[in-house]
């Protein structure tokens, strides 16, 4: 049986045109959202808050240029990955309502192959990579799905970390045991997390294994992005920006959970973290997220390759575990 991958991301705008129906999409998703209200309900209220969010949101993307890198890096990987296995690979963008037709189109003609999903995120968290599993298993459920699960601890993701970090130590002239490594992930609400999302724990074992690689530095975990007034994991990337004392000089933010740069780290890390760290004295650093390692994509070919399966009812079932 021929195979077809299907490349998963979030899917940012790729013109300030698109930050509305982006925003929109992804506020009323209820997996996002925790399911707080009632469908109806969570639809009429976060289609009104990202209404209201635009306005803001807006002069923040222009600040990177009016778009978010993650559709175009999406797109170059899947060309890659399509040249390398010689079987077609689609991307998918979930919180781009305006490219699903075409996907959904396209994975139509696959009914009689095998369908392996790639979501884009090392570490599953139901209200992201989840939310990517239900939404195509609703709109496709005659294709039968695997999915990669997370890869955050394969050997190839880790791998590729350390020689980013050591390339990148090399080229700006810091000193390993005169910095400060700050792994910041996405952070989820602590509800999500205690209702048995295994994100936190791999999150956990990705920055265990990465610290051990890196014993002359100091190596702190953080999560960013928290968003509405509820409590999410701690702790929070902005408050040990505010908060932390160290000898070290250096202080470089590691965005660990991403793939691609975009508004996490290319207007929050540099616009909000780094001018925290330098006021209080350090010289802050944004370590550019693994899609510009040149090491990258030989490990996502080999994540691929090596990586476990997993049908999406075990996904959803009670005893899915914190790896694959």
């Amino acid at each position: 049986m021929s195979r077809v991958y299907v490349l998963a991301n979030f899917g940012g705008p790729r013109s300030l045109d698109e930050v509305e129906p982006f925003l929109t999409s992804l506020l009323t998703d209820p997996d996002v959202t925790g399911k707080i209200l009632s469908e109806k309900l969570t639809k009429k209220l976060f289609t009104w808050i990202a209404k209201k969010r635009t306005p803001k949101v807006i002069p923040q993307y222009e600040a990177i240029g009016g778009f978010s890198p993650i559709a175009s890096d999406t797109l170059k990987m899947a060309h890659q990955l399509q040249r390398t296995f010689q079987t077609p690979v689609i991307p998918f963008h979930r919180y781009l309502p305006s490219t699903h037709q075409e996907t959904l189109s396209h994975l139509r003609d696959s009914t009689n192959q095998e369908v392996i999903g790639i979501p884009l995120f090392p570490h599953f968290t139901y209200c992201v990579t989840g939310s990517i599993i239900k939404f195509l298993s609703r709109h496709l459920p005659n294709i039968k799905w695997r999915w990669i699960t997370n890869f955050g601890s394969h050997s190839s993701f880790i791998q590729t970390w350390i020689s980013h970090l050591k390339e990148f130590f090399k080229k700006n002239k810091i000193p390993e045991d005169d910095c400060v490594l700050l792994f910041s992930f996405h952070g989820i609400p602590e509800s999500m997390s205690k209702k048995g999302d295994p994100y936190a724990s791999q999150c956990l074992e990705s920055f265990g294994i990465l610290r051990k690689a890196f014993p002359f530095s100091t190596t702190m975990l953080s999560f960013q992005s928290r968003f509405g007034p509820f409590k999410w994991l701690m702790p929070y990337t902005q408050k040990v920006c505010q908060t932390l004392i160290s000898p070290k000089k250096h202080v470089a933010i590691v965005p660990l959970g991403f793939i691609s740069d975009h508004l996490e780290t290319l207007f929050e890390i540099e616009n909000e973290y780094l001018p925290t760290l330098r006021e209080r004295g350090y010289k802050a650093h944004r370590v550019p997220a693994i899609f510009e390692s040149q090491h990258w994509m030989p490990a996502l070919h080999a994540i691929v390759q090596t990586s476990t399966q997993t049908r999406p009812e075990q996904i959803f079932s009670r005893n899915f575990g914190t790896t694959t």
